[in-house]
């Protein structure tokens, strides 16, 4: 009868005892069973232990994908997620960063002191245990990429469990493994005084204003405002909520981000007065994009965020407030204003609803401290006239 083998050094072995004598084996999914020699660290053992996780022992077969992969490793998951519809849905920035961070976890040693890595070890021989060491590992010197990894090494699960279902759902080892990093205090939101001081220095009329004004009012990425043209303003007659119907004039246009994937998100975002009057002054009969430069020319997108820390340092403002701050400034300032969380999500064209629920609580939380400083200020008055009552005197 086989009896387990603890030893993190080397999954997959199991030990029985034969003939009065103990018999250490290697047992992997698909594979026949491999009798080891001798003990663990004797040489003999050692040389077959090795030939036996890769494949060598009984001339284990080879799946034949790109790259090649022993069966029902985490390499062989890897070959097959870059054949799926889901994979090749990724645009290619999304396809580069996991295929990174999936190989950083392939090439990784299952033990310091062995040769044997994580391409060529099975799937099922990952436990939790084993899964949340590799990410403690990589938390301790940058949480992003922790959690970042950890999504890459679901992909290779996923695989696993629904593709070519090696294992079962609840065997998935990564269950119970969260990651959770600090929220990032980068491209914060334009408080009024900043945008102030902003609208202040720089002019209607000028790059900086219209920039400005089409970052906020927007709520777009930096990208949707370079390449944003005269022609994706359009004129509509809506019918509204209430009945009655009105002339429309909006920007209509598809977002850049996931445009390879899915056509990019389609916006029809109204333009509201304060955007109207930016927009007012500048020509508009040649045509192109709206925003241009001192000779007449598009910006990139990379120049923007440049050119916005130019312009916040001509005017005075303290670094950080950032292009991409101006479209959490929108989020935010939709929220303050008591915008349901759907209209929210719809305005900025999120894909879910995990950063617009950030804005509604967000602003909710200042309604509650204004709420509570409201009742203790009622209080207050309450029990100081209360005591100036008290020290009235009936005179006869």
């Amino acid at each position: 009868m086989a009896r387990p083998f603890k030893d993190a050094r080397y999954p997959g072995v199991s030990l029985r005892t034969k003939n009065g004598k103990l018999v250490y084996r290697y047992r992997g999914k698909g594979i026949p069973e491999i009798r080891l020699p001798g003990k663990p660290g004797d040489p003999e053992f050692e040389a077959a232990y090795e030939e036996a996780t890769q494949g060598q022992g009984k001339k284990a077969p080879i799946i034949d994908l790109p790259g090649r992969a022993l069966p029902m490793t985490f390499g062989h998951a890897a070959r097959r997620l870059e054949t799926t519809m889901e994979w090749l849905d990724f645009d290619p920035a999304t396809q580069k960063k996991n295929a990174w961070l999936i190989e950083r976890f392939l090439e990784m040693q299952v033990e310091p002191a062995y040769p044997l890595k994580w391409r060529d070890t099975p799937v099922e021989h990952l436990d939790a245990d084993r899964l949340r060491a590799i990410i403690e590992g990589v938390f301790a010197t940058n949480r992003t990429v922790a959690k970042h990894l950890l999504v890459a090494i679901k992909k290779l699960l996923w695989v696993a469990i629904e593709v070519e279902k090696w294992i079962k759902p609840q065997n998935d080892p990564s269950l119970s493994i969260r990651v959770r990093i600090p929220k990032s205090t980068k491209n914060p939101a334009w408080p009024i005084t900043i945008r102030d001081k902003f609208e202040e220095r720089h002019p209607i009329g000028t790059a900086a204003r219209t920039c400005y004004a089409l970052g906020f009012w927007l709520g777009n990425r930096r990208g949707d405002i370079a390449a944003l043209e005269w022609d994706d303003l359009v004129s509509e007659e809506i019918e509204l909520f209430d009945g009655s119907v009105e002339l429309i004039e909006a920007f209509d246009f598809r977002q850049r981000k996931n445009r390879n994937r899915h056509g990019g998100r389609e916006m029809f975002i109204p333009v509201v007065d304060k955007l109207a009057a930016a927009l007012e002054p500048l020509d508009r009969s040649k045509g192109g994009t709206v925003l241009k430069n001192s000779y007449g020319r598009p910006f990139s997108e990379k120049s923007l965020t440049g050119m916005m820390q130019h312009w916040t340092r001509q005017a005075g403002i303290p670094s950080g407030y950032t292009l991409h701050g101006l479209r959490r400034t929108f989020g935010t300032y939709l929220a303050e204003c008591n915008i349901q969380a759907r209209a929210i999500m719809e305005a900025m064209g999120h894909s879910s609803m995990t950063v617009t629920d950030e804005y509604v609580r967000e602003a909710n939380k200042k309604r509650l401290a204004v709420d509570i400083a409201r009742a203790i200020n009622e209080r207050e008055a309450k029990r100081d006239a209360m005591k100036w009552r008290a020290t009235l005197r009936v005179v006869k």
